[in-house]
Formats: structure tokens, C-alpha cells, sequence
């Protein structure tokens, strides 16, 4: 009888809790309508009346996390266009009409619950608004695709060195790098079956229409190190890349993100470590280091050698006697028997183990690490899908579109690596717009001499365009703009 009474004052007070809940929620939306309208106001009196022509309230709503807030602000006519002074100020958008607070929870749950569904229970809990799972999807998506143009812009302006300089410095680099085979829906699945099929066509062969569809979801994760004494090896200053990305763009990308922290140029030591994958190894960097996951080698050691043979491999592995790997696995051959299956299996690991095997430490002369750093074996890129990818994108049976996919990804990233702001994602890149300065007033100062600049090859002319003032321009320009041919060209301007 006791138990029974816990149990149902339990439940009168979880539902007691929900409407207090509910009832401070719409005491927050009544108090953010009565600031918006309050603060029109105070925009309406103290307007510039020549300028801002008031042409009536309109109503307006904004989904937030205590729920819709609707509220009236004035419209005015400003230069033949219509405005509302209040919604620019506090920058509240023009569409979409959800405050960023939402957005970002909203994202956040998204990417951290197994489904979409699953996102829209658990917001339903913690906040006071109504959603379906498509709405947000819709909005993870555009999240997500407002990153990758981010992204795009960051390895735009790296082509153009356009880029400020990171001012870190530091004497290793480690990056670790690994793909995620997801389903594919809808149209891109049809279009990859497709192309499949024809290719199978031309081979004689048949495809299963049933057959799944995958596509890679790459993840790339570059740190200074592990912190000192801490036993769970938290790696420092991590930053990782993930998407349905060429690896040219990972390099592109990376490169960029690298050079807006660091100073390069102060690296001495750079190491990637990769499953052994022929796209991961196009990633390393000039003069870097290429190691093949020892988790990758484990596995591919079990997949392929017979239970009672395994440890002499792994011993000559932790022997480091990578050149007598071979002539093991050769020998092996006849220990199978000479089956057909077997020996195929010993080919495939010896060709694997033929390279990638020498650890960083091997090879390379590594730094002193800097203090509450340290410099250990790498192997953390299992842990990083596992954490930033898998658990969102392979629980139970999924399907993605290459948008979607790639979109939520990006979002995955963000949420778990640097808690995603959007005022971050929405400021503008900072850049070095120097050289275009430099030109602008290379160009303006021989206009001024156009009319006295006769068109001609004569020295008189060439010296007339060498006195322009370089000052202190940057000195590839300084050297380009010396160019007699350079000269020449600006002198018949």
C-alpha cells in the first residue's frame, strides 16, 4: 500500500511540475512581448521622422524555447522600402522567425539523439514549443549547410592567402584520419544503384535491386598532443573535420584552419595515422610522417590468420621487426594446408603490413613536448567516430540523403567539439585584405599620373612609375611591382 501511494504522489507531482513549468514559460513569453513592444516604442519616438515614414503595426512570431511570442512593431518606409527598425536591431530575421537560443538547442538535441523522433520527444521536455521531427531535420540541415559554406569560404580565402596567420606556436602536429560507411536513400541511393548495376552490366554480372547503398562519411581529427598525467589521455586542442568530403577538400580545409591558429612554419613534426586507406594516405602533408592504425592492424591480422598462428605476427609487430613480416606470413601459407581461401586472406595481409608499420617515434626525430604536454602512441580515431559519428548515424536500421548526411555531420562536429554557436557560424570570416588595398593605391596613384605619363618605353617614363611609394606593402608585392615588365605594362596604362 505504501508503495502505491509513493508511486501515485510521484505522479501527481511530475505532472504538478509540468504545469509550473509551463505556466513560468508563458510568464517569459508575456515578459519578452512586453519588452519587444516596449522598445518599438522607444525606436518610434526617437526616430529620424524625415527618414522613417510610420506606416502602422504589424504583427509578428517568434518560435523560442518558452514557447511563441507574438508581438506588434511598427513598419516604416525607408528609401521606397519597407522596414522594421525593431526586428534590425535586435537582428531577429526576416524568415524562419526562431530565435537563435532555439536554434541551437534544437540542433544540439538533434545531434546528440539517435533519431530525429527521439530529438522531438526529448525537446518536448525541456521546452515549452511544439515541433515536429521534419522541422527539425529542416532546421539541422540548414544548420549544417551553413557550416560547409563556411567551410568553403575558410579554403576560398587560403587559395587567395587571404587568411590572417595564427599566432600558436607549437613543435608537433598530430592528425588522425578514418571514414564511416552510411546507408543511402531516396534519389541518391537510385542513382548510385544505378551506376553500379551498369557497372556490374558491362562485367556480365548482376546486382540485388535490394542490395544497400552506402556512401563514406570521413572524419578528420588534428591535436597539439595528450595532457600530462591524465589518465584518460584527453587530447589537447582538438579540432576535427567531418562531412561527405573529397580528401583534396580535407587537405584544403584543414590546411586553412591549421594556418588561422598556428604558425606553421614552426611545426616540426607532423604525423598522420590512418586505417591504410589509399585516400588517407594522400592526405599527408610534405615531409610528414604515415603510420597505419595499430587498432587497423589488430584487426586486420584477426581477420585474416588462423587463431593459433596470430601471436607470432603480433610479436614481431611489438618486436618492431617489420621486415621479417613477409617471410612469416609466407611460411604461413603452408601451415594452412595450401587452401585456396586461406592463402588469399595472407596475401591481402601481407600486402597490407607491407608498409605504414614503423611508428612515428621510429622514424622521425621527435621534439621535446612543451610542459603539461606529452607525446604519446596514437590510436584515438576509433574512440573519435565512435563519439562524434557512429552513435547518431548507425543506431538501428538508418538511411540518409548525401545532403542530410553531410549537413548533420557538420552539426555532429560542432555540438560535440566547441558547443555551436550561431552567432559564430554567422560571423564573417576574418581576413587580410592588404595586397587589395595596396593595389587600390597603386592603381589611383598612376591614374593621377595618367595624363602626365606619356605612352612610351623611355626611361623618363619608366622612372616616373618606379617613384610611386611602396611604403610597407607586403614584400612579394614590393618584388612584383619592381618587375620591369610590370612597370611597362602600368607606364601605357
Amino acid at each position: 500500500m505504501y508503495n502505491k501511494i509513493i508511486t501515485e504522489n510521484e505522479m501527481n507531482f511530475n505532472e504538478f511540475e509540468k504545469k509550473i513549468f509551463k505556466f513560468v514559460c508563458l510568464i517569459g513569453c508575456m515578459l519578452i512581448k512586453y519588452f519587444l513592444e516596449k522598445q518599438d516604442k522607444k525606436l518610434a519616438n526617437t526616430r529620424d521622422k524625415t527618414l522613417y515614414r510610420n506606416k502602422g503595426k504589424r504583427k509578428n512570431t517568434i518560435k523560442t524555447i518558452m514557447g511563441e511570442v507574438e508581438y506588434e512593431r511598427t513598419m516604416y518606409v525607408f528609401e521606397g522600402k519597407y522596414i522594421f527598425l525593431l526586428d534590425e536591431k535586435l537582428k531577429i530575421g526576416a524568415s524562419g522567425k526562431i530565435s537563435d537560443n532555439l536554434v541551437e538547442k534544437v540542433v544540439e538535441v538533434a545531434a546528440e539523439s539517435r533519431s530525429y523522433r527521439a530529438a522531438k520527444k526529448k525537446l518536448e521536455l525541456i521546452s515549452n514549443i511544439t515541433i515536429s521531427y521534419q522541422w527539425i531535420n529542416k532546421l539541422t540541415v540548414e544548420t549544417g549547410e551553413k557550416i560547409a559554406q563556411k567551410e568553403k569560404e575558410e579554403m576560398m580565402f587560403m587559395d587567395k592567402n587571404q587568411l590572417i596567420e595564427g599566432t600558436r606556436e607549437i613543435v608537433a602536429l598530430f592528425e588522425e584520419t578514418d571514414g564511416l560507411w552510411i546507408n543511402l536513400q531516396g534519389n541518391d541511393r537510385k542513382t548510385r544503384l544505378k551506376k553500379q548495376q551498369e557497372e556490374l552490366e558491362k562485367k556480365g554480372k548482376s546486382l540485388n535491386p535490394k542490395a544497400k547503398i552506402k556512401t563514406e562519411l570521413k572524419l578528420h581529427v588534428m591535436y597539439e598532443g595528450w595532457k600530462k598525467g591524465d589518465t584518460r589521455h584527453t587530447l589537447i586542442n582538438k579540432q576535427a573535420i567531418a562531412g561527405i568530403m573529397k580528401p583534396k577538400e580535407i587537405v584544403r580545409l584543414r590546411d586553412a584552419r591549421i594556418y588561422q591558429k598556428y604558425k606553421a612554419d614552426k611545426i616540426k613534426l607532423r604525423v598522420v595515422n590512418a586505417d591504410g586507406a589509399k585516400w588517407t594516405k594522400g592526405i599527408t602533408p610534405k615531409d610528414g610522417v604515415y603510420q597505419k592504425d595499430a587498432f587497423h592492424i589488430q584487426q586486420e591480422i584477426v581477420r585474416d590468420v588462423p587463431k593459433e598462428y596470430r601471436n607470432t605476427i603480433i610479436k614481431l609487430i611489438e618486436e618492431k621487426e617489420y621486415g621479417l613480416i613477409p617471410n612469416v606470413i609466407e611460411k604461413l601459407k603452408y601451415e594452412v594446408g595450401g587452401e585456396e581461401k586461406a592463402i588469399k586472406k595472407l596475401d591481402t595481409l601481407k600486402s597490407y603490413l607491407s608498409s605504414g608499420m614503423a611508428r612515428y617515434q621510429d622514424i622521425a626525430k621527435v621534439p621535446q613536448a612543451p610542459d603539461g604536454i606529452e607525446y604519446r602512441n596514437m590510436g584515438t580515431q576509433e574512440s573519435q567516430i565512435f563519439s562524434f559519428l557512429k552513435v547518431r548515424f548507425c543506431s538501428g536500421r538508418k538511411a540518409f540523403s548525401i545532403r542530410g548526411a553531410n549537413a548533420l555531420a557538420k552539426v555532429c562536429v560542432a555540438v560535440k567539439e566547441r558547443n555551436l554557436k550561431i552567432e559564430e557560424i554567422e560571423t564573417p570570416i576574418p581576413i587580410d585584405k592588404s595586397d587589395e588595398e595596396w593595389i587600390e593605391e597603386i592603381e589611383k596613384q598612376l591614374k593621377l599620373h595618367r595624363n602626365k605619363v606619356k605612352i612610351s618605353n623611355n626611361i623618363k617614363n619608366e622612372n616616373n612609375c618606379k617613384n610611386i611609394n611602396l611604403g610597407n606593402a607586403p614584400k612579394f608585392l614590393r618584388e612584383i611591382l619592381k618587375e620591369k615588365s610590370f612597370i611597362d605594362m602600368k607606364c601605357s596604362y
